[in-house]
């Protein structure tokens, strides 16, 4: 079976500099991380979906279209690429609108799917499948299964169709998450992927294909690199900026050097595809259902039942 391989096109300079109120172009970090993650995919073979930031795209309209050229798919990772709880719903349906319309734009190709940055959706933004549709979108993949969990609401470990009070549905490609200690880890992919034994992912990948569900894979397009972040921030931030960008840098950095033998490793052993093929490969599949009683903002508990 194929699991979905999944990739964050973002350009982290650019968006950490944007949280201090800092504008700057997208650096050259984006181009240089891309282009490593579409010479590793070719490498192997493997077709994957990039999640792409608008504003980087328009941007470097010439590296989304060259991902699209190399056979993989192209969705949205939003225009602010800010969390879920930002949102109004018209807040929302604008930022979505204007990143499906860049992009498309740039591609000439439709756009199908969605991720919200950080996996941040909360049962308090399902209307937010909604708008997607309204959008004209096919799938979602915006949120981790053990936050919701947290909140009360039970949800199918693996992808599962979402029915909304509309009579509409939308297939949802959560990231999976499990616990270790006091931090909670999303799997597989990000700094997961990059620090935890291996062991611990190949046990999640045996797991997935005994019950016949797809994994889903994800990592930034920057923790391919790999490559010192602060290397790309532009001169004359004020030191205070500096100083809490490296934090934030290191933390980042943690394991980078791992992440392409994590992933080569994940290849040799499985098979990838985008989400779009995957979805594909699930249908006529007797996928969980989740019934969504929700109106507006107001969000009473979410009834699960197999197809």
């Amino acid at each position: 079976m194929r699991h979905a391989f999944t990739v964050d096109a973002e350009d982290w300079p650019q968006l950490m500099c944007s949280y201090l109120g800092h504008e700057m172009e997208v650096s050259e970090q984006f181009s240089t991380s891309i282009a490593k993650v579409l010479e590793m995919l070719d490498r192997h073979d493997t077709r994957a979906t990039f999640f792409v930031v608008a504003p980087h795209a328009e941007q470097r309209p010439e590296i989304v279209r060259e991902i699209v050229e190399r056979g993989h798919e192209v969705a949205s990772h939003g225009e602010a690429h800010a969390k879920m709880h930002t949102f109004s719903p018209k807040g929302f349906r604008e930022d979505l609108r204007r990143s499906i319309d860049s992009l498309q734009d740039i591609t000439g190709e439709r756009i199908r799917g969605f991720r919200a940055p950080f996996f941040s959706m909360m049962p308090e933004q399902c209307w937010a499948w909604e708008v997607m549709l309204d959008c004209g979108l096919e799938y979602d993949s915006s949120l981790t299964t053990l936050l919701w969990q947290n909140e009360g609401v039970a949800l199918p470990d693996g992808p599962f169709v979402c029915e909304l009070p509309s009579g509409r549905e939308i297939i949802e490609m959560p990231a999976l998450a499990q616990r270790f200690g006091p931090v909670t880890g999303r799997l597989i992919g990000g700094r997961t992927l990059r620090v935890l034994p291996a062991g611990i992912t190949r046990s999640h990948m045996r797991d997935r294909e005994a019950e016949g569900l797809p994994a889903m894979l994800y990592v930034h397009s920057y923790e391919v690199t790999p490559d010192r972040l602060m290397r790309y921030l532009p001169s004359g931030l004020p030191a205070s900026d500096r100083v809490k960008l490296l934090i934030s840098a290191k933390a980042f950095e943690i394991g980078m050097g791992r992440m392409t033998r994590a992933i080569e490793s994940l290849r040799h052993r499985h098979a990838w595809g985008t989400v779009r093929d995957v979805i594909e490969d699930l249908r006529g599949a007797a996928l969980p259902r989740v019934k969504v009683r929700c109106s507006g903002e107001i969000i009473p508990p979410v009834d699960t039942e197999r197809a």
